[in-house]
């Protein structure tokens, strides 16, 4: 916890919530979430101003340990069904952080290509609620699921772990969304990284920003479906949209892909996937990049490619927009679709949490449908192995992956 908040909580009693809503079965299942309308104060009615630890309880009695957010509608993010509370002293946090390194440990030391950049905490994945943990070589970077979990961990117990366990030589805080007067990155041990960091994934080379980068830096959790990429890529022309700094692109290269284009937005990201393409020797005339509006450059042109692959920004951030993302994807889809030549793929992504895995198979089905083409199902996937969520909380599972081969 916080050492702030550790003062804080040392001049009153814990506080305690009791459910208002029938959720026990649900909490001692391994969900995570109780939101702020399922929950009332007990002792008298006190709420604190921050972010703490907090006694769960219904009717029946005790339940257990969660983390209270007073700042959001998800009020308590649950840490632990042990009758005794979390504590630094007891060490229940060094033992949560050491098994969700075991667990990363296990594949990275197996696999035959040299991996430097993983995701070392996933949240609610790994017991450790809003808080994540990335590994770029030896340089983590921290993020928090919002204010109430920034409140809440003692980033110099993560610190000193991080160093005694993975060597690590500098842990940053990148923060989520910055004010104008706030830093994006903030130094916790160690220099200040502000220039790309070269790592290595499944032994193809990339340098990431990670004052810049989206997320911490890159998407880690497509790992598993580049590789995929790479595996099926030999003799293939292959258009790559929403390319970003060329992920795919370059898996596809370093698998022999005949040729690849790059499609984003962003020119510096357009830049940096050429810049990739030079770091692991592969000849750049097989690379076309172009900086231009996805929707834009699909409505013009009929050239076809054998395989393409749409990995698009989320299109749905609240329930609320689901309908609109839904409608957006499907004709974006539809229109890659027609991009593919007669027995060529698609590969379809979507990292809405907004999108279940049923309403992405639905949205496949619908743009099929709308481009007059039929498909095969070879691979359907999420997130890595780096990146768990509680069985009981399918929510968690955000990210979809969809292969096809098409007529």
């Amino acid at each position: 916890m916080n050492p702030e908040n550790n003062k804080h909580m040392t001049s009153m009693r814990r506080p305690k919530f009791r459910l208002t809503r029938n959720l026990r079965k649900s909490i001692l299942q391994g969900h995570p979430w109780v939101y702020r309308e399922a929950i009332q104060p007990l002792d008298n009615g006190v709420r604190p101003d921050k972010a703490c630890l907090a006694q769960v309880e219904d009717a029946k009695g005790e339940i257990a340990w969660a983390i209270f957010d007073p700042h959001g509608p998800l009020a308590l993010r649950i840490l632990s069904l042990e009758s005794a509370p979390p504590s630094e002293k007891n060490e229940f946090f060094e033992r949560r952080f050491a098994r969700a390194w075991s667990l990363r440990k296990s594949w990275l030391t197996s696999s035959s290509r040299p991996t430097t950049a993983f995701r070392l905490f996933n949240g609610e994945g790994d017991g450790l609620p809003g808080l994540v943990c990335d590994l770029y070589d030896k340089t983590a970077v921290l993020q928090f699921d919002g204010r109430g979990p920034g409140e809440f961990w003692n980033r110099e117990q993560i610190s000193s772990f991080l160093q005694r366990e993975l060597h690590v030589t500098s842990v940053v805080e990148k923060v989520r969304r910055p004010s104008k007067d706030e830093a994006p990155l903030l130094s916790i041990f160690g220099p200040l990284v502000t220039s790309p960091v070269p790592v290595l994934e499944n032994g193809a080379k990339f340098e990431v920003d990670i004052v810049r980068g989206q997320k911490t830096g890159f998407f880690l959790d497509q790992r598993d479906n580049r590789l995929f990429v790479r595996e099926i890529a030999r003799g293939k022309t292959v258009l790559n949209l929403f390319s970003y700094t060329g992920g795919f692109s370059i898996s596809a290269g370093l698998g022999g892909a005949a040729h690849v284009t790059s499609v984003d937005l962003s020119k510096d990201a357009v830049q940096e996937c050429g810049n990739g393409f030079e770091r692991n020797d592969l000849d750049p005339k097989t690379h076309a990049g172009l900086a231009a509006d996805v929707f834009d450059f699909m409505k013009t042109g009929k050239e076809t490619w054998d395989h393409v692959i749409v990995d698009p920004p989320s299109m749905s951030h609240s329930e609320d927009r689901k309908d609109l993302a839904v409608q957006k994807y499907t004709e974006l889809f539809a229109q890659a679709i027609r991009r593919v030549r007669r027995d060529g793929e698609i590969s379809l992504s979507s990292c809405s949490s907004h999108i279940s895995f049923e309403d992405f198979h639905k949205i496949t089905t619908e743009s099929l449908s709308q481009a007059r083409r039929k498909g095969t199902v070879l691979r359907v996937s999420g997130q890595g192995a780096d990146h768990p969520y509680p069985n009981a909380c399918p929510e968690l599972r955000y990210l979809k992956f969809f292969h096809l081969t098409l007529d």
